[in-house]
This record gives structure tokens, C-alpha cells and sequence, in this order.
């Protein structure tokens, strides 16, 4: 049952947006009771926060190669997921109280993949930042057809702009030692 509630709150999430999340209107396309929905997810920021949980358990850093390499990989992983579900993005940075463990441990990979330079911490946020950028540009481009460019372009954008940016990070001055 709550897996049929979270691909039920996912359709809602890709066709309607958050505001079109409600309990009623989930409960009435999986038809069910929303009480029921209640039952499993507490409020609608616990049903938020499930969906999160859902939609990025799976993505993650290849076990073996370059860090580098596995840092692309895993913020282009995460990336497919934020086009793919932006309105979710967008409610995570709206709630904080929200904010799901996997995306905690998404940025912690990160973190320990750039560890060995300096200014990991630092690097972490701008890779994310760019990431969520880029992939909610994605997002923006579905309601605005003279604009659109394809996905598969945005995605050759993006993963060329991260090159760069891993690049000037694995480059940069500072990480060298003397």
C-alpha cells in the first residue's frame, strides 16, 4: 500500500506540481481513504519526505575509479533525478524539516569523494548548487515550448559544464602541496 500511495503522490507531483498534492487528490487516484494516507505517512510533509527517500535511495557513487570520475557519476545520477522530479526538488528547499537522508548522505558522499584537496566543503556546495541549477533549468523549459532545447542538449550542457568545473577543482593551485 504505501508503495501504490508513492507512485500515486509521484504521477500527482510530474503532472500537477506540489500544489496539486493533496491528500484527497492522492487518495482519490490510488482510491483509497485518505485517512489512509495519513496511516502511513503522518502529514503531508511526512509524505514528502517518503517520496524523497524514494526517488534518490538509488543514487549513488560507482564503488571503484578516480574520485573525480565517481563524483561526476554521482552528480549526474542525482541530476536525472531532479529533472525527472523538480517539484520535489523545489518542496525540499520550501521545507526544510523535509530534507531526506539520502540526500544527506548523496552530499556526504560528495564530500568524502573531494576530500583529499582542500576546500572540499566548499566544492561540494557549488557542484550541488550547479547540479540543482541546472537540471531545475531542465524543469523550467516544460512550460515554455519556443525555448525549449532537448533534454538530451541540457544534459551534454550540463555534463560538459561539470567537467570544467571538476576540472578547475582537481587543477586549482591550492591543491597541490608544497
Amino acid at each position: 500500500m504505501p508503495e501504490s500511495i508513492l507512485s500515486g503522490a509521484l504521477g500527482i507531483l510530474k503532472t500537477d506540481g506540489l500544489d496539486g498534492l493533496t491528500m484527497r487528490a492522492l487518495a482519490t487516484r490510488v482510491g483509497i481513504n485518505p485517512m489512509t494516507i495519513y496511516h502511513h505517512f503522518e502529514d503531508r510533509d511526512g509524505l514528502i519526505k517518503a517520496l524523497a527517500e524514494s526517488v534518490y535511495e538509488d543514487v549513488a557513487a560507482p564503488e571503484t575509479g578516480d574520485s573525480l570520475a565517481r563524483a561526476r557519476s554521482l552528480l549526474t545520477a542525482y541530476y536525472a533525478k531532479v529533472v525527472l522530479y523538480p517539484a520535489l526538488t523545489l518542496a525540499i528547499f520550501a521545507r526544510p524539516a523535509v530534507f531526506p537522508d539520502h540526500a544527506k548522505r548523496i552530499t556526504s558522499e560528495l564530500t568524502g569523494l573531494l576530500s583529499g584537496h582542500n576546500h572540499s566543503s566548499r566544492w561540494t556546495h557549488i557542484l550541488i548548487d550547479y547540479t540543482h541549477g541546472a537540471a531545475l533549468a531542465v524543469a523550467s523549459q516544460d512550460g515554455n515550448p519556443g525555448h525549449q532545447r532537448s533534454n538530451e542538449v541540457m544534459l551534454d550542457d550540463f555534463e560538459s559544464g561539470l567537467a570544467e568545473l571538476l576540472g578547475a577543482f582537481g587543477n586549482s593551485p591550492e591543491n597541490y602541496s608544497t
